[in-house]
């Protein structure tokens, strides 16, 4: 068995997890719920997944997909257990990027023919065995973010989705916010209020359909832009700490290392400090 945790900065897609594991007959995992997307590639023999009321029997070369807040259960073949690899994803472009195929709509991938979803496959294989090489140097980030990303075409490519999809009004209000927050998150006046106000709504109904969607309130989410870029800058340059909290929308440095404490558990300087310890 392979299992990994692996920690980046990305805001649109994050890689939480990878992993494989040969399971024993009638080894089940679940009912469980994940706060994230878990993509299963079957390298060999046979199981169950058990998702929506629905069962699918599913064998090598197919593919299943866990889905954040979503109940699942799936267990191995009594006489022919599966082994399979998984990678856990998540990230604000998770949901975007998985609903281009068909596995987001239905959860399984089976195809007919399994040389179809063999690129995933050696996608899946290549990103954790590399990544365990590199023992998740700045390479292996790069490595391991570049993979994601042709694995997830791969996906769009192999079944895409082509039913047509209206965008519900709430829907694109969250998309929009996201933007806005994405785009204008360095302005030290920007703030969930001004954010309902410049899209019109009311701003308790726009956290309320944002956490339903992006499951994380938009006060959450611009901190979290805001810290991971702040982050970034500690790391990758040697301006003073006032300098990036004001390039990541604070106004005062002291109220700026009292939330980056608290987001990481560590003052700006202590977390600059230990970093050039390290080098």
């Amino acid at each position: 068995m392979i299992f990994s945790e692996f920690h980046n900065d990305t805001i649109d897609l994050t890689i939480d997890f990878y992993g494989f594991e040969q399971c024993t007959p009638k080894y089940g995992f679940g009912p469980a719920i994940r706060e994230n997307y878990v993509l299963h590639y079957i390298e060999s023999g046979k199981g169950t997944f058990y998702y929506n009321g629905n069962k699918t029997s599913l064998e090598a070369g197919d593919l299943f997909l866990l889905k954040p807040n979503k109940l699942t259960y799936y267990e191995a073949d009594e006489v022919e257990p599966w082994s399979y690899y998984w990678i856990g994803i998540s990230g604000s472009k998770s949901r975007d990027y998985f609903s281009l195929s068909k596995i987001h709509r239905d959860s399984v991938l089976k195809v007919p023919n399994k040389s179809e979803t063999h690129t995933v496959y050696l996608l899946v294989k290549s990103i954790i065995e590399q990544n365990e090489k590199l023992k998740h140097s700045a390479p292996s980030q790069l490595h391991l973010l570049g993979g994601i990303y042709e694995l997830l075409f791969n996906l769009a490519t192999i079944a895409p989705e082509t039913r047509h999809k209206e965008v519900h009004p709430s829907e694109q209000l969250c998309i929009n916010c996201r933007h806005i927050i994405e785009t204008s998150y360095t302005s030290t006046t920007l703030t969930i209020q001004t954010i309902a106000d410049t899209l019109n709504v009311n701003r308790s109904y726009l956290t309320t359909i944002f956490c339903d969607y992006f499951n994380t309130s938009p006060k959450e989410y611009l901190n979290q832009v805001r810290m991971k870029r702040a982050k970034y800058l500690l790391e990758n340059t040697h301006e003073p700490i006032k300098f990036i909290a004001f390039s990541v929308g604070f106004s005062d440095p002291l109220y700026f290392s009292k939330v980056f404490k608290n987001y990481f558990k560590a003052t700006p300087s202590s977390f600059r400090t230990k970093l050039e310890k390290e080098y």
